[in-house]
């Protein structure tokens, strides 16, 4: 018998597990918001749209039935919400507005609500700022920023917005009470440190939220550009809130803020007038660039968290002064306090965090604020640091406290260790004294008697080397000196503005300059011995050289003592743009080259000439002034050798000899001589020691002293070396490259 209702189509399971599939798009699309066809849906299976329709229609019915449709709005276009605040107390006084506290007396809650200052409220750009800050502390949601309730005016116009009252202290307080402590005499002073350590932590932590919260407005695209912990509210009960927003400025973000996820907070009172990043902020506090007035930039930010944090260890700013454009100097010029020394107590991990924060370039500093909130954490759990290398013993030490038990097993197996080989030492002392004694008076006299020659040695090395450093610093004098002269300022900035590059130069611009160089170089000629002095032009140009040379008017941009870049380059073409003069540089000392114009090996000692006085800190380089010695012409004496580690211009050579008693006996065609490779290495260890700051800043020399193979004599010789530091120079200038080697005298 046929039935007379028509079966629905079976599926296959591969077809069902489609289909499931489809039903999911479909509910997520719904969930979504999006509307989506069935036959857009079913495109690729259209075979499934009927059956993928039908279970639609019933899950349709089912919603309907259980009522999860959304109920329309209220028939309105906008809701407006009233209060009434009664009651209001005076808590603050800032420069933009003043804080009270009320009663909501239509939710029975406190509020803090901040009005504008009446004699501000005419002004658009405050207004516009005081809009700002109102706005980003609405539209940062986070538990940092404090919650606003709503905005208004007073009945004589001036604006006010209500938001969260926290009832706290600024970390300010929290910071000044932790230094100075109310003291009770029934206390216990170990129970006082105690409680001193934990609120240290606690404003740590409390440090560590504020950094969370300004790296969420980074990510939001703002910058707070007024941070300090004044700004900075510990509630009661933990909370940690970073207020004033009212210079807050909007930038644009970079990779790293776009990973978060957030969108960019785009303010609508963010007036350019008002918040454009240039002047506010508080000094102390601001960043070198702010100081500078400045575009603001996230890492501004970053540097006034590490002021803060600077202040949480010292318990006062980082810089203070005499009047705003002396504190402003020190901060761009980064002269800032160290921490070390009003706090001798201090962490040296978390000194090193802050100090890292407030570097004097911004690229040097955390890439974000979370990066410092990491650090920060990394120190409250007794973990390294990344801005701080741990010496063998701190890192034992964590992992002592670490793991005590292990620690402490160790320490018994070590004191039973110590304990027998004490017992077995004074048993076998005993034992063999006498065969220790018969052998002693004959090796003591051979010990002092090498002691003495290695001594003598390296005492004639670090007294030579700093003989030698003191050359090369009189010759920087002398050069800094002359570069400041004002004639030649003139001279060398009328041929820089006269003469595009690659130009010749025109005969009295440089006969000017020829008799100038001729009279300093005459001058000092009784006072440092040099082979020649040249100047050079912004584009390269020498412009004078005296003695006179065939080189005059050629352009040697090329040149490492020009470029201040370790070694020379291929010549410039004349379209070619030249490098600009000592760069990175203040003063120089350039790798062995071959003179143009006496065809000899030489090294040239080179500074900068400024276009102003050295008090305008952003004066810029206009040419360069050099003076050269001949390789060889050190007179350093018979039993001495002068040898540059560096990376010399002659097929990237390395251990040039610069002097040797035998070096100019040596033919023309003869390689140049070099020490060996065991010898550099050994003397590029001891120079990275001796070129410390700490070993600069004391004026400590070193020596060492070894067998070396002589590189032009081929005979092994006891040699003591030194390496060669000007003493009283910043570190990169301080590191000559050189080392002056003393071999023992022929006898």
């Amino acid at each position: 018998m046929q039935d007379d209702h028509p079966r629905p189509n079976v599926l296959s399971p591969a077809d069902r597990e489609v289909m499931e599939d489809l039903l999911d798009q479909w509910e997520s699309a719904c969930e979504a918001g999006h509307t989506v066809t069935l036959a857009n849906l079913c495109a690729d299976h259209p075979h499934l749209e009927p059956a993928v329709r039908q279970r639609v229609d019933a899950l349709q019915a089912m919603d309907r039935r259980l009522g999860d449709e959304a109920p329309a709005p209220p028939a309105c276009e906008t809701l407006r919400l009233t209060t009434e605040i009664e009651s209001l107390q005076f808590v603050a006084k800032g420069g933009l507005g003043s804080v009270y506290v009320g009663q909501d007396s239509r939710v029975h809650r406190r509020v803090a609500i901040k009005f504008m200052h009446d004699h501000l409220a005419a002004n658009v750009l405050y207004r516009q700022r005081f809009a700002l800050e109102s706005e980003v502390t609405g539209r940062l949601e986070h538990p940092g920023v404090i919650p606003l309730y709503g905005i208004g005016q007073t009945n004589s116009g001036a604006p006010f917005y209500a938001m969260r009252f926290i009832d706290g202290v600024s970390m300010d307080k929290a910071i000044h009470g932790y230094f100075h402590p109310s003291l009770n005499a029934d206390v216990d002073p170990a129970q006082i440190e105690q409680q001193r350590a934990l609120e240290f932590r606690r404003i740590l932590t409390s440090f560590v939220s504020v950094c969370k919260t300004i790296a969420y407005a980074h990510n939001r695209g703002i910058v707070h550009r007024d941070i300090k912990p004044a700004n900075i509210m510990l509630g009661r009960y933990g909370e940690t809130i970073v207020v004033d927003w009212g210079l807050a400025s909007t930038v644009q973000r970079d990779a790293r803020f776009k990973q978060s996820g957030e969108k960019t907070l785009l303010p609508s009172s963010n007036d350019t007038s008002g918040s454009s990043g240039h002047g506010g902020g508080t000094p102390a506090y601001m960043s070198p660039e702010q100081a500078s007035e400045l575009a603001p930039t996230p890492a501004s930010d970053i540097y006034s968290l590490g002021a803060t944090l600077f202040k949480v260890i010292c318990g006062k700013p980082p810089v203070e002064g005499v009047s705003l454009e002396d504190v402003k100097q020190k901060i761009i010029q980064g002269r800032l306090v160290d921490a070390i020394k009003i706090q001798p107590s201090a962490d040296r991990s978390l000194v090193a965090i802050c100090r890292k924060a407030m570097a004097l370039q911004p690229s040097q500093r955390y890439e974000t604020a979370l990066d410092l909130a990491d650090d920060v954490e990394r120190f409250l759990a007794d973990e390294p640091v990344s801005a701080f290398h741990e010496p063998v013993t701190a890192k034992l030490a964590r992992l002592a406290r670490h793991h005590r038990l292990a620690a402490q097993a160790a320490l018994l197996g070590l004191l039973s260790c110590l304990i027998i080989a004490g017992v077995a030492t004074v048993w076998l002392s005993a034992y063999a004294s006498r065969e220790r004694t018969a052998r002693h008076d004959a090796q003591e006299l051979q010990q002092v008697a090498e002691s003495t020659r290695r001594d003598n040695l390296g005492m004639s090395a670090r007294f030579l080397a700093k003989s030698i450093a003191q050359e090369i610093d009189l010759r920087w004098r002398v050069l800094e000196t002359e570069a400041s002269s004002s004639v030649l300022r003139n001279l060398v900035a009328e041929y820089n503005r006269e003469h595009q590059p690659g130009s010749k130069p025109t005969a009295e611009s440089l006969n000017q300059a020829q008799q100038w160089l001729d009279k300093r170089f005459i001058a000092h000629s009784s006072a440092v011995k040099t082979a020649s002095w040249f100047v050079n032009s912004l584009d390269g140009t020498q412009l004078a050289r005296s003695p006179a040379g065939e080189s005059i008017g050629k352009n040697f941009a090329h040149r490492d003592y020009f470029s201040g870049l370790g070694k020379d380059f291929e010549p410039l073409r004349e379209a070619a743009a030249a490098p600009i003069p000592l760069e990175n540089r203040i003063v120089y000392m350039s790798a062995a080259f071959e003179s143009t114009n006496t065809r000899t090996l030489m090294v040239a000692f080179s500074v900068p000439i400024w276009n102003d006085g050295p008090e305008n800190y952003q004066r810029q380089r206009i040419g360069i002034l050099c003076m050269t010695v001949e390789l060889g012409d050190f007179a350093l004496g018979q039993n001495s050798w002068l040898v540059d580690t560096r990376e010399t211009s002659f097929d990237q050579q390395t251990g040039l000899v610069l002097h040797h008693p035998r070096i100019k006996q040596l033919d023309k065609s003869h390689a140049l001589p070099s020490v060996s490779r065991a010898f550099l290495d050994s003397a590029k260890q001891l120079r990275e020691s001796a070129t410390q700051s700490s070993s600069i800043a004391n004026g400590q020399t070193v020596s060492s002293v070894s067998p070396v193979l002589d590189p032009v004599d081929q005979v092994t010789k006891l040699v003591a070396f030194a390496p060669i530091v000007i003493m009283g120079r910043p570190a990169n200038i301080a590191d000559s490259g050189w080392i002056v080697v003393v071999t023992e005298a022929s006898r």
